[in-house]
């Protein structure tokens, strides 16, 4: 029995590891809400922190909508190094996708070290069971495992959130109240509803004292704070004033934490993304739970009848059950219901906002599993069992087609492979507008960029390419892009640049490569579900020449671009700068260059969209302003 006990332990130990490092091989790409840790931790693998290189680091361009702590990427990219620079040194790294790979692999990697570490506790603490349960339940569902290598911060703080549950078993409260005040302070301020009622809970059973909790709280906030803030100002601090951060000044660099809940929650701003209803994280736990929610479930009803009930013994008496969940609702539930309750009162929420609470939850889901196998009666043992093997395959199955299907969605990430296949010359420049960069482009991906060399990096490739990411609004129109010299654009409106012409009916530009994405999900086809996939984005060359702007057919407000531009119009209601946007028309008699937005004259690709020389246009020009990218007015 001990060395099959053994190979079980190997082979859970085994799946805890690839399982989560399959999902990352599986679906490399990113989206743009995990560029700012990402992008940190490649500008440190490639400059190091030389305060000279900083000017270098893509936020100084492209901050992103609140400032972040550079802490978890620099620390990402330091545990990241070693197996960048040896695959790098031997040649197993042939481009800078594979470091990105590696930087996720190893963020990953701490997950389930993690992991191991509560597995470890719960087989020490109450059985192997129980313990075995809690890697299953976990890793067959789909969002834990499939987001664990995903640089967003909540999963740079789920590794820290996942030991300090496991130090609380363990009853190291001290050490637990701290990190988790860290992570708090530091990478997710959402943290901070879990460790207060936890940390009253403790203190109420008298597990700790008030004073060391509180202790403990001032320890991980001011002495997380001490090393965070001197890093956080110092990068952030020259990147302000910028038009991305409009409301941010240098002090708010001190804390970025503090700062971006203050603007989200206080200041409205995350209700700009959305609002969901009150009840949203309830109705999700079951789907990102899977056939953990229903063990959760029994669990509770289980131990609650037992607990009311004044008899003791019977059939469904069983003491470790009770004395599991007993102690995981007074010690862990507390924090969990405040958490999930709290951020049901903020209007925008995501799933990730509460992830969290999975692992909580788990473990009650783990120890019902052990107890419903281990249960006396042969019968109802057989057909529990069964039931529990049905779980198990009903939600690997889910997982398993939710990853499959998610592999679709980040077209960005492969438009590199489709560059590779067109004979781009030396020093062309190609343009990314939104889209692209927010569903898998990345620094990473530019592989022909002429970065500085790094040993965390394989050269870059050949020829040399100038990849542009300018925000300018200008540079989304066809003629926009023409006037800036761009030779490529990497565009989710490849017809609306298609059917740019000359008089003479010669196209400027020309389609030359394409990706498909993840088009929807819906009932039909031969199995039942059909997976739709369609083109997304269109790779365009600039051809042919024209002697004047003005001998351009020009029909903007034909269907298939009226879209478009209803998009444009619609956005001059939100912008507060009515300089900024323009409606302009054209004749022989208007020899003016059309205005564009301050910021964008600042651009190193800044041209005006259109100046007239000679002739007549037909129809408008809109240019909008960079405050916010069409990108994000059109795709959010």
């Amino acid at each position: 029995m001990s060395r099959h006990r053994s190979l079980a332990d190997y082979l859970t130990a085994a799946a805890v590891f690839a399982v989560p490092a399959a999902h990352v091989l599986v679906a490399p790409y990113t989206k743009v809400e995990e560029s700012f840790t990402l992008h940190a931790a490649h500008d440190v693998l490639r400059y190091g922190l030389a305060p000279g290189e900083f000017a270098n680091w893509d936020h100084r361009t492209f901050p992103g909508a609140v400032p972040r702590s550079f802490l978890p990427p620099i620390v990402l990219a330091a545990l990241s190094y070693p197996t960048a620079a040896i695959a790098t040194a031997t040649g197993l790294a042939v481009t800078a996708i594979d470091i990105q790979v590696i930087v996720r692999l190893t963020l990953a990697l701490v997950f389930s070290l993690s992991l191991i570490h509560l597995t470890h506790t719960l087989r020490a603490r109450y059985n192997a069971a129980t313990a075995r349960w809690f890697v299953v339940l976990t890793l067959i569902q789909f969002h834990i495992p499939y987001y664990a290598g995903r640089t967003l911060p909540n999963f740079t703080a789920l590794p820290l959130f996942i030991y300090s549950l496991s130090l609380i078993l363990r009853e190291k409260y001290f050490s637990a109240i701290a990190i988790l005040t860290a992570a708090a302070t530091v990478i997710r301020l959402e943290i901070a509803l879990f460790v207060v009622p936890t940390a009253l809970s403790l203190a109420v059973q008298k597990k700790i004292s008030f004073v060391s909790a509180i202790a403990a709280g001032a320890l991980g906030g001011f002495g997380s704070l001490a090393i965070a803030a001197p890093i956080d100002y110092t990068l952030w601090a020259p990147t302000l004033p910028h038009p991305s951060l409009p409301t941010f000044t240098t002090l708010h660099t001190a804390w970025p934490e503090l700062s971006a809940m203050l603007f989200n929650i206080v200041g409205g701003h995350s209700e700009e993304w959305g609002v969901m209803p009150r009840n949203f994280y309830i109705k999700n736990l079951a789907k990102i739970m899977l056939g953990s929610f229903p063990l959760y479930i029994v669990g509770l009803i289980w131990v609650s009848l037992h607990m009311a009930s004044s008899i003791d013994g019977g059939l469904f008496e069983n003491k470790t059950l009770l004395r599991t969940v007993g102690e995981l609702i007074i010690d862990f539930l507390p924090g969990t219901y405040v958490m999930v309750g709290a951020l049901s009162a903020v209007g925008h929420k995501e799933w990730r906002f509460i992830v969290y609470v999975i692992p909580v939850l788990n473990m009650i889901s783990a120890a019902t599993a052990a107890a419903i196998a281990a249960f006396p009666h042969r019968l109802v043992r057989t057909l529990a069992r069964l039931g529990l093997v049905g779980l198990v395959l009903l939600s690997t199955g889910f997982t398993v087609f939710s990853t499959w299907v998610s592999t679709y969605n980040y077209p960005g990430g492969d438009v590199w492979q489709v560059l590779e296949t067109i004979n781009i010359p030396e020093n062309a420049v190609i343009h990314f507008p939104s889209y692209p960069l927010q569903t898998g482009a990345t620094l990473f991906t530019f592989l022909h960029a002429n970065f500085s060399p790094s040993s965390a990096f394989p050269p870059h490739a050949e020829p040399v390419w100038t990849y542009s990411k300018d925000e300018n609004e200008a540079l989304l129109t066809p003629i926009g892009a023409w006037d800036a010299k761009i030779d490529y654009v990497v565009t989710p409106f490849a017809s609306t640049f298609s059917e740019i012409k000359t008089t003479d009916g010669v196209p400027l530009w020309q389609l030359v490569g394409s990706v498909d994405g993840l088009d929807g999900v819906g009932l039909g086809g031969k199995y039942g579900v059909e997976v739709r996939v369609a083109r997304k984005i269109g790779i365009l060359k600039r051809i042919g020449t024209y002697p004047s702007a003005m001998s351009l057919e020009i029909s903007y407000f034909t269907p298939s671009t009226s879209l478009l531009f209803l998009g444009l119009a619609s956005f001059w209601a939100f912008s507060s700068d009515p300089h900024v946007i323009s409606k302009v028309p054209l004749s022989s008699g208007d020899r003016s260059p059309l205005p564009i937005s301050p910021a964008s004259r600042h651009s190193p690709l800044n041209s005006p969209v259109l100046s007239g020389d000679e002739g007549e246009i037909e129809g408008y020009i809109f240019v909008t302003p960079p405050r916010k990218s069409l990108g994000w007015f059109v795709w959010r």
